[in-house]
């Protein structure tokens, strides 16, 4: 594991987040979104609301609950986007 290695996935990620900010209506959404894949994406003992919040810097979890219950998204287009990355950068094209 290297430095560099580290950067280009951050970068990667970046780019992935920023790159679904079309799935929300507003930009408040899309920031918490990445907040909140990152947070997944990290080497927490325990991943929930309040867990979460914390590693982005929010005093309570209720954004991080509020992108999941109360935002508007498709989920069904995010699960398309994830599957048509996965497929296009870590699929096998003879598969």
């Amino acid at each position: 594991m290297t430095a560099e290695l580290i950067a280009e996935w951050r970068d990667e990620l970046v780019k992935v987040t920023g790159s679904l900010g079309y799935l929300f209506n507003r930009p408040e959404p899309r920031v918490v979104f990445a907040q909140f894949i990152e947070g997944l994406l990290a080497g927490l003992p325990k991943k929930n609301g309040r867990t979460l919040a914390e590693r982005a810097g929010h005093a309570t979890a209720d954004r991080m609950q509020w992108l999941l219950n109360g935002s508007v998204w498709d989920a069904d287009r995010l699960r398309d986007a994830v599957r048509d990355y996965v497929v296009e950068h870590l699929g096998d094209a003879e598969a």
